[in-house]
Order: C-alpha cells, then structure tokens, then sequence
C-alpha cells in the first residue's frame, strides 16, 4: 500500500508523450508522488512504504542527486574512501556496492534476470550489516521518515550540475537505459513541464539546497569536481570524519576517478546493463559515461531551447538564494 500521496498525470500534450514515448516493457508507467509531485515508475507504490518506513543508521551514508549530475563519479569517490582505498574490490560493479531506496526490482519482470532489475533493493539494504553506502535520486521530501525529521543523521552527499548539461546527458542516458524512444524536443516539453522521471527537476535540487544549514549534509557542484577533483575529495574526505590522505593516496585517487579511467572501467560504466538492453532496443547507442564536458548543451540544443530553458530557470529560482550565474550557465565562482 501506498504511504504518500499519489496523483496522476494528466492527459495533455506532455502526458501523451510519457505515454507514447517513455512507456515500455521496463517502465510501464508514470505517477506523481508526495508533495512535489515527484514523477517515479507506477510500481514505485508498491514500495513508498517500505522507503518511507526504512530504518536508517547513524553510520549510512547516502549519495542524492538528479539523474545524470556526477552520481556515479561520487560514488566511486565515495566508496573508496569508505572503503580504504581498496581498488581490487571496487571492480564490483557499483550497483551491487552501492545500493538505492528505489525498489528497482518490482514490476519489471521482462527485465528481471542479468541487469539492474534483478532485486528489491530495500531488502538487500535491511540485510547489510554495518556502516551502509546508499545511492537515490528521490528528493529531500521522500527520503525516509527518520531522515526528514532528524530522528537519525546520516551523512548525505548531494551532488548537482547545470540543469542544461544535465538535460543533454540524461537524455542520451534515457535512450541506453531507459529504452525512451523520444526526441530531445519531446523529452524537453517533458522535463520542461515538471513530469520527467524524478523531476521536477528544481523541486528535487532546491529540497537539498534549502537543507543545506544541516551538518550532516554536504553539496557538490560537478562543475567544481571538473575544475579542481582533488579539493573535492579532500573536502569529502574531511565531511565523512576520515583520516586524509596522503599526497600518494590523493594523488591515486584522481587518476582513478579521471574521466578516461570512468569511461572505461566497466564497474562503474553500466556496461553490462547496456549490453542486456540493448537486447530490447537494437537501435540504442551510446555510453553511459560519454562526454563530461560542462557547457556541452551548447553544442546539441538550438538557442530557442536554450532561452526555453533559461526562463524556466529564473522562473523556478526566482525569491530563492539559488545564484543565478550557476543555475544559467554552470559557473562557479
């Protein structure tokens, strides 16, 4: 049974192109969830109690974002210095490391043998014994019960990108992953109308944002992960109370978390999951790891998706202390 509120999504231009478009044997449909509307997979109902009521642990630490804003590359980060720097073991793909609330495992029974769909997530995460790495993208507002009201505290890294970048990625992700057979300017009137999958996208970004204040709570830009990766995992390292590192361990560390060494280290490049979609969807190319570049939407949308873009932008940042110059263009001072 359902413990959130749950609305429907209406039969409009937008609503037609969820069901046309980002409808398939993987996903076989769409809801709106909680207070901000949080658009997830229909079977997502048979699982909000389980988040919504999952004991947490002081000592978890959770990684949150929007899809496509530097999750896996903070993980990874993550994960080693949880682990102690074990290189050998983090060739286990990060799926299976990293576990998320989202019940990946319910309703998609075509896709349930070989890929990520292969398990009920929140009980691999109650099996876990000790200190629990998490991965989701649901927003402030859904994560579990013990965490909105600060009865427990674990450590909570929220990562973020320029919602344009974002776009772009996400959108060449939903093809490989998702089997989405859409165009850009479809998925944008989506992603644009609030009713993408875990959007909307402010709604999701702001709910940590306006968290911030919480010391058990750390923000990451991947625009700053881009320009100076070693600070970044100097300052993780420090909000998870560890030891630093040395000079050599640093050092180490950002060669192995270096875009070329992502893109091709299968444990963390979904490589296996593409190779089983693409049994489902012959036609779908790319990489999951593809370009990383900050800026790159200007090469792949037009200048009126762009000024679309940017008035949504303002819209939704408006009477917020969110700085403009990085919610519009990604730059960081």
């Amino acid at each position: 049974m359902c413990s959130v509120e749950q609305n429907e999504i209406p039969d409009d231009e937008v609503g037609n192109i969820i069901k046309s478009k980002l409808t398939n044997d993987l996903i076989h449909g769409y809801c709106l969830f909680g207070k901000d509307d949080t658009c997830l997979p229909r079977y997502y109902e048979t699982g909000a109690a389980a988040v919504e009521e999952f004991e947490i642990r002081n000592e978890d630490v959770i990684v949150a974002s929007f899809p496509k804003s530097g999750t896996t590359w903070t993980q990874e980060m993550v994960w080693l210095l949880k682990n102690d720097l074990d290189y050998d073991r983090a060739k286990v793909e990060i799926y299976d490391r990293f576990p998320k609330f989202e019940l990946p495992g319910l309703g998609n029974s075509r896709y349930d043998s070989g890929d990520l769909n292969r398990v009920n997530s929140i009980d691999e995460l109650n099996a876990c014994t000790g200190p629990r790495l998490i991965k989701t993208h649901l927003p402030f507002s859904l994560l579990p019960r013990q965490i909105r009201n600060g009865y427990k505290t674990p450590k909570i890294i929220f990562v973020m990108r320029n919602s344009k970048d974002t776009f772009i990625s996400y959108y060449h992700m939903a093809q490989i992953l998702w089997l989405w057979n859409v165009s850009k300017e479809e998925l944008a009137k989506v992603y644009l109308a609030d009713k993408v999958l875990y959007g909307p996208y402010w709604k999701n970004v702001l709910g940590y944002w306006n968290m911030r204040h919480l010391p058990n709570l750390l923000i990451l830009r991947y625009e700053e992960m881009i320009k100076d990766l070693k600070s970044i995992i100097q300052r993780t390292c420090a909000f998870l109370e560890l030891d630093p590192l040395t000079e050599e361990q640093l050092e180490r560390l950002f060669t192995h978390l270096s875009f070329n060494s992502m893109k091709n280290n299968s444990a963390v490049n979904y490589e296996k999951v593409i190779k089983e979609r693409k049994q489902y969807n012959p036609t779908g190319d790319g990489a999951f790891i593809r370009s990383g570049k900050v800026g790159g939407y200007k090469e792949e949308m037009s200048s009126e998706l762009i000024n679309k873009f940017d008035e949504w932008i303002k819209k939704n940042i408006e009477n917020t202390d969110f700085n403009e110059n990085y919610a519009c263009f990604g730059h960081v001072e």
